[in-house]
């Protein structure tokens, strides 16, 4: 379980200011800001923990870009979900998503390219291997995700649910989706220290995944 920060506090007393569709005000700039930085802290710390610090601070720099950022604060949800889910269904699609999944490796919509030789009726988007270290970036981005939207709901569990219940897996290269589902799995299992070391000393050196 998690415990409640003052960023988030901040967040929920400010979410109420405002928040009509669409409308940009003191209350969704903030409540939308607290909501980043706090899921950019929480990316860091994990991060750190298995040896990639550079990742760690860089790690979605390009929210703080005028589209990405400007759209957040109009879309605001209130610190529960994604702003970027409110754009979808204001506009039918999220410009700020789009923004952002070009920017930042720990993505695996990234690492979607077309196949020069797609048969007739093949789709000609395929998935790409991802590299170790975005991957494990991409595991810690989850595991702060569901911190950060859960708040106290959170257990270890919610980031292998997602995984299991989520679409987007469809999009991952085979190898990559088992890579990362195996380490969902030790962290439902054996919770984040044993995960964190597993990274650190086993994954992120390259060893093989059984």
């Amino acid at each position: 379980m998690t415990e409640n920060r003052p960023c988030e506090a901040v967040a929920a007393e400010m979410s109420s200011w405002g928040r009509e569709d669409g409308r940009i005000t003191p209350g969704k700039i903030l409540g939308h800001f607290c909501t980043i930085t706090e899921h950019k802290f929480l990316v860091f710390q994990g991060c750190r923990k298995v040896g990639l610090v550079y990742q760690g601070i860089t790690h979605d720099l390009s929210k703080f870009s005028p589209v990405e950022f400007i759209n957040g604060c109009r879309y605001y949800q209130g610190g529960k979900r994604s702003p970027n889910n409110g754009e979808r269904e204001a506009k039918g699609y999220s410009e700020a998503w789009m923004h952002h999944k070009g920017r930042n490796r720990h993505h695996l919509e990234y690492w979607n390219d077309y196949r020069q030789h797609a048969a007739e009726g093949e789709n000609p988007v395929v998935p790409v291997k991802m590299p170790r270290r975005y991957v494990a970036e991409m595991l810690m981005d989850r595991i702060a995700a569901s911190k950060t939207y859960l708040k106290d709901k959170y257990t270890d569990h919610e980031p292998l649910q997602y995984f299991l219940n989520g679409k987007s897996r469809l999009l991952l290269h085979e190898e990559t989706s088992r890579e990362l589902e195996r380490m969902l799995r030790i962290l439902d299992r054996r919770g984040e220290e044993a995960l964190f070391r597993f990274v650190k000393d086993y994954y992120l050196k390259g060893y093989p995944m059984k």
